[in-house]
This record gives structure tokens, sequence and C-alpha cells, in this order.
């Protein structure tokens, strides 16, 4: 028998009727490597919500982060504007005030603007959003170090309910952003760590596949509650009408990921569903960024282009009216605190990635590196690595390649995916070093980027 909130929410939604401009809602997860999802093709984790989601819409499978590191890689994808210009530049500081964000843009479209959980940007004013607590109570005995527990669905239902019943024509724009699979990750209850795929920016050790399997655990955590939104959503009459996106900020906490220009530290699964907008089970490879993502709201949401914004929209390929979008992309690191203090600059054409390194006279070191005492986590993973390389050239090799970056780095994404064989110095890719090297002057001075 339904309690009376509960016939209460079943009636309202029975009697919904939405709004003429399409409820927005983006579920961003944390950390999360695009291809670590079973509709990206890996066989071994278990993501069944995202891959429903992906059968369902649309799947990118070149969307990029502009940055590797949580809150600018926030900032960038909330203004449509790169570091250097909306003035959040290392993590954990904050924007410029003047800068408008999305929450702005669409509170002038008459919606609704909501985050939920997970904030990492400042000021207020800048991101105007209505802030609603939204996250999980902590679970005895799990250490979670850097990170809350996950998104709470039971609000983002009751939220749903609430403006269904309340505010049946306003349009709703809502970010679910959660915690996961953000470190400390969740202890593995489901894989077999040894039978889990390594990357090759890896060593393989026990230690490191406990790790693995600990963070797939996360992943497929994350996944659970991405599929109770969406059943909120579909139960609250949230998903004929809506524009539904899954992303994540940016790669995974491991070397040459997060905190670093690589594709690996960039790329991120990137998925949307709109009922009679986008066509079911497809894919698209159009190249976009994520400062592409705020103009692209602001499109969908019936409005006009803003002004000297660093992105576009690429509604057109959501609908299919275009199969390319871009043809080049740039990204940014400058640091984070004492950890991360090797600042980037990356370009990336549909074929080669330039990296510039703004001082390649430090050694490469992150939290990962340096931060110890987290069981299965961090340097304690780490020093695995680093005493294998004693004995095994090709983990010492890789050691080498991790902690030391020259001045300028060339990569062949389709033929070195994982970017570790630097073309920057061989004959026969002189030309395009050089043309990418220009490019990246001039898209440095174009923004303002002149940061060392």
């Amino acid at each position: 028998m339904l309690t009376r909130r509960e016939f209460a929410s079943a009636l309202s939604a029975a009697f919904y009727q939405p709004p003429a401009r399409p409820h927005i809602i983006l579920y961003l997860s944390d950390d999360h490597g695009w291809d670590i999802a079973g509709c990206y093709g890996n066989r071994a984790i278990r993501t069944p919500n995202i891959d429903a989601l992906a059968k369902q819409g649309m799947r990118f499978t070149k969307a990029f982060a502009a940055s590797p590191t949580c809150s600018p890689s926030r900032a960038i994808l909330y203004t449509g504007l790169h570091s250097a210009r909306n003035g959040l530049m290392g993590n954990h500081t904050g924007s410029r005030k003047g800068v408008k964000s999305i929450a702005h843009y669409l509170k002038d479209l008459g919606y609704r603007v909501v985050l939920a959980n997970k904030t990492h940007i400042q000021p207020p004013e800048v991101f105007d959003f209505e802030y609603v607590k939204a996250t999980l109570p902590p679970v005895p005995g799990r250490l979670r170090k850097y990170r809350q527990e996950g998104l709470d669905t039971a609000v983002i239902d009751q939220l749903l309910a609430d403006h269904a019943r309340t505010r049946p024509t306003q349009p709703l724009f809502l970010i679910c952003a959660d915690s996961g699979p953000h470190v400390v990750w969740e202890k593995n209850h489901t894989y077999k760590p040894e039978s889990l795929p390594l990357p090759p920016i890896t060593v393989d050790t026990p230690l490191t596949r406990t790790a693995v399997a600990n963070y797939y655990q996360d992943i497929t955590s994350t996944d659970q509650r991405l599929g109770e939104v969406m059943a909120s959503a579909r139960k609250h009459g949230f998903e004929q009408n809506t524009l539904f996106f899954y992303t994540s900020d940016q790669g995974p906490e491991w070397p040459h990921s997060k905190w670093t220009v690589y594709d690996s530290g960039l790329r991120v699964p990137f998925i949307a569903r709109w009922p009679g907008k986008i066509k079911p089970n497809s894919t698209t490879g159009a190249m976009i960024s994520f400062t592409d993502v705020t103009p692209t709201f602001i499109d969908a949401a019936g409005g006009k282009p803003i002004p000297n914004l660093d992105g576009s929209s690429f509604l057109d390929v959501l609908t299919g009216k275009k199969t390319t979008f871009r043809n080049e992309l740039y990204a940014s690191h400058t640091g984070d605190g004492e950890m991360n203090v090797s600042p980037q600059r990356g370009l990336r054409d549909q074929r080669f990635k330039y990296v510039l390194n703004l001082h390649p006279e430090r050694r490469w070191t992150t939290h990962f590196t340096l931060v110890g005492g987290i069981p299965e986590s961090h340097k304690d993973v780490y020093d695995t690595w680093t005493e294998k390389a004693r004995t095994d050239p090709a983990a010492a090799k890789l050691i080498q390649a991790l902690e030391r970056h020259p001045a300028e780095e060339l990569y062949d994404t389709e033929k070195d995916p994982w970017e570790l064989n630097n073309l920057a110095s061989q004959p026969e890719f002189a030309e395009t070093l050089a043309r990418m090297r220009t490019r990246m002057k001039q898209f440095r001075e174009q923004i303002g980027d002149s940061s060392e």
C-alpha cells in the first residue's frame, strides 16, 4: 500500500505537464576514465545503467575535459571559458568576479538551476546555483579521505517529486554531482583482481590489482546511483522532455592520467539522451571540449549564443544534423598546492597531441606518488612500482616516463593512444611539431594564458 506521500507523488506525475522548454539533468561523476564502462568496450566492468543510457541515447567517443583537475574542470564546464579566462587556474581556487556561469544564463531563460552534492567551485556570485545538500552519510569503517560518500539519490527523488508538484510549468536544470569514483575508493566486493585488465600506464603488482579492483568497485557503485536517478526521473515525469547527460570531470587518479593533459587525464565518458530528439543507440566520433557544454545547454534551452565564450554548441551533433564538430582542442593544468607542481598545456587535433611542459626541470609528483598511509591506494601502490623498477627494465622505463617530462612532447594518438612514445625529437615529425608549437603559442595568446 502506498504511503500518503507516495500517493501524492504518483498522482502528481500522472497529471504532470512538462514545460515548453526541456528539463536538463547532468549527472557528473568524479574521476571516471572514459574507457571504463561496458558501453565503451570494457568487458570487465559492470556499468549496467551507463550502458542502458547509451542504448537510449548518443555515446561520444571523443569528449574531453579542458583541465585534468577537479575545480578548474568544473569551472570550465559551467562557464564555457578556459581557465585563463574564467580565472580558476589552480585546484581549490576561485574564478574571478564578474564571470557568468550556466546558472546565470539559464535563470535568465526561466529555469530553476540546482546543483546537488559536490560543488568544488567558488565564488558563489559566479556559480549562482540553488545548492542542495545530497550526500550519503558516512559508512562506519570506510575510509573516505579526500572525499565524502556518494550522491544521496533519495534527496534527488524528493527534489524531482516536489518540483513536478509545485513548479509544473518551470523547466529544471539539475546537476547531480556525485563524489564517486574519486579516491579513496570503496573496497572491492565484486571483482577478481587477478582477472582485471591493466592499462600500460600501470605496473603490474598485487597491490596495483587490488587498487584497480577498488576503483572498479567505486565505479559500479556510482553506476547504481545513476540508475536510481534515472528511475526517479522516469517516475516523476522527467524523461520524455528531458535532455539527460552523463559524464565525469576528468580521468582517473592514476599517474599519467589526472593532473596531466594526456588523453587518459582528459578523455571522459559522455552520453546524452533526449527522447524524440537524439537517436537511440547512436555513437559519434565528433570531438567536443568541456568549453562546449554550457553553449549547448543554452542552445537546447532555446537561448541565443553568448558572445565571447571559448566553446560553441554541439546541439546539431546531438540531433543528427552534423557528424563532425571540432578539429582541435586545448587543455591546461596549472597546479594543486604542493603536490602537483608540474604545469602542462596540451593541444590536440584529430590525430596528434602536443604537450608543453612549463617546468621540465621538475620531477613529476602527484597525490598518487606522495601521499602514503592509505591502504591499497596512492603512494602505497606507487612504492610497489618503484620497488619493481629496481629489477624490471619495463617498469623502470615507465617510472622514468612518469617522473621526467621534457619541454615538448608529441604523440600520434592513433598509433599510441596512451601517449608513451614521444615523437618530438624524430625528424620525420618536425613539421607537425613546428605546426602545433605555433598553434599552441597562438592559442595561449588568444585566451591570455601567460602563466609560467
